[in-house]
C-alpha cells in the first residue's frame, strides 16, 4: 500500500512538471509579442513599408535622445588635380620679330614722308609740264619714276609688316601681338622680353572642359616637390608635337628656368565643372556599409527616413562627391546615428522574418 502511495505522488509530481512546461512555451510567443509591442511603445521605432521601400519611423523624442542629426546636402566644392607637362618658351624669335617690326615700321614712317613728297614733285612738275613746257618731259619722267619707285618700296613694307604680324600671331597667339603693336607700355611683355618672367605652355587633355585654370602649379621633371605658380595668359596657337590636346600660355615670375625646359604641370578643377551633371559631397560620418555598398538615411518628414545607395568613385578626405540623382541638393541627410538606423532596420527585418 504503501509503494502504490509513492508512486501515486511521483506520477502526480511528474504531470505537475509537464503541465507547467505546456503553460511556458504555449505563452512564449505571446509573451514575446508582448514584450516587443513594449519595446516599440519604449523606443517609439518601427519600419513601414511604402510602395515597396522600407520607411524608418522614428520618433522626434527617440531622435533627440539617441543624438541622430542632419543636415541638408551641399554642392561638392571638391577640385580635382589633373597633371599634365609643358616647357619653357624660348622667346629668341619672339624678340627677333618684335624688333624686325619695329625697324619696318621706322622705314614705312620714313617712307610715308618720301612719298608725300615725291607725290607733290610730281603733281608740281606734271602742272609745270603741261603749262607750255615749262619744265621738260625728261624731269617730268624722273620724277614719276622716283614717285612710283617710293610707292612700290612703301607697299612692299607694309606686306612685310602684315606677313611679320601674321606669323607673330599663329607663333604666339593674338594677345602678344596686340601688346606688341600697341604703343602703350605693358608690364607683362615687358617682364618676358627682359628675361624677368617665363612663358609656358602647356598641354591639357581634351577631355578637360573649356573653363581653363586661371592658375596652375609647376615643378621641373627631375624636381617634382619644387612648386611654383604660373597664371594664365592666352591660348597658344601652335601644338605640341609631343602630346595630345589643347595648348595654353601661362606666364610665371620665375626667371630661374632655363628656356625650352620640361616641366610637370598641376592644375585644379571643381567636380561641377568636370561635366553637366552637378556633384555633391556627402560626409563621411553619414556613410553605412552594408552588403559591400555604401548607404546614407535621408530624411524625408519629420519622423521618416529612408536608406539609399551612394556611389563610391570620387573620393576625398573627408567623404565623397556623387552625381545628384535620386538623392538631390538641399535633401537632408543624416550625420550621426546613421548605424542605429541600419540596425534598427535589419531588427525589424529579422523579426519579421521569424513571424513568417
Amino acid at each position: 500500500m504503501k509503494n502504490k502511495l509513492t508512486l501515486f505522488i511521483v506520477i502526480q509530481a511528474i504531470l505537475i512538471v509537464i503541465l507547467i512546461w505546456l503553460l511556458t512555451y504555449l505563452g512564449r510567443d505571446e509573451f514575446n509579442n508582448a514584450n516587443d509591442q513594449n519595446e516599440a511603445k519604449k523606443s517609439n521605432t518601427y519600419i513601414k513599408k511604402e510602395k515597396g521601400i522600407d520607411e524608418v519611423i522614428i520618433s522626434k523624442a527617440v531622435q533627440t535622445n539617441s543624438g541622430i542629426k542632419t543636415d541638408k546636402i551641399k554642392p561638392a566644392t571638391h577640385a580635382r588635380t589633373i597633371t599634365s607637362y609643358g616647357n619653357v618658351m624660348n622667346l629668341d624669335m619672339l624678340i627677333e620679330q618684335k624688333n624686325k617690326l619695329n625697324d619696318i615700321k621706322s622705314q614705312i614712317s620714313i617712307l610715308k614722308n618720301e612719298f608725300a613728297r615725291d607725290k607733290k614733285n610730281y603733281e608740281r612738275f606734271k602742272t609745270l609740264n603741261e603749262d607750255n613746257k615749262n619744265i621738260s618731259d625728261k624731269t617730268l619722267q624722273e620724277s614719276l619714276v622716283a614717285f612710283q619707285a617710293t610707292q612700290a618700296n612703301l607697299s612692299k613694307s607694309e606686306a612685310l609688316v602684315d606677313g611679320l604680324e601674321q606669323s607673330i600671331r599663329s607663333q604666339w597667339g593674338e594677345k602678344i601681338l596686340v601688346m606688341i603693336q600697341s604703343k602703350n607700355h605693358n608690364d607683362i611683355l615687358d617682364f618676358l622680353l627682359h628675361d624677368k618672367a617665363r612663358l609656358v605652355r602647356i598641354t591639357l587633355s581634351n577631355n578637360f572642359t573649356n573653363d581653363v585654370p586661371k592658375d596652375v602649379n609647376l615643378s621641373l621633371i627631375d624636381s617634382p616637390n619644387d612648386q611654383f605658380l604660373a597664371k594664365y595668359f592666352s591660348e597658344a596657337p601652335q601644338l605640341d608635337k609631343n602630346l595630345q590636346g589643347k595648348t595654353y600660355f601661362y606666364v610665371t615670375f620665375n626667371n630661374k628656368l632655363r628656356f625650352d625646359s620640361r616641366l610637370i604641370v598641376s592644375a585644379s578643377q571643381s567636380m561641377n565643372t568636370i561635366e553637366s551633371s552637378k556633384y555633391l559631397f556627402i560626409p563621411k560620418e553619414s556613410i553605412v556599409w552594408n552588403a559591400g555598398k555604401a548607404w546614407v538615411y535621408i530624411k524625408i518628414a519629420e519622423d521618416k527616413f529612408v536608406r539609399k545607395a551612394i556611389e563610391t568613385n570620387n573620393e576625398d578626405n573627408d567623404g565623397w562627391m556623387i552625381k545628384e540623382d535620386q538623392i538631390k541638393e538641399n535633401d537632408e541627410i543624416v550625420l550621426s546615428g546613421s548605424q542605429l538606423m541600419l540596425s534598427e532596420e535589419f531588427k525589424y527585418q529579422i523579426k519579421n522574418e521569424n513571424d513568417d
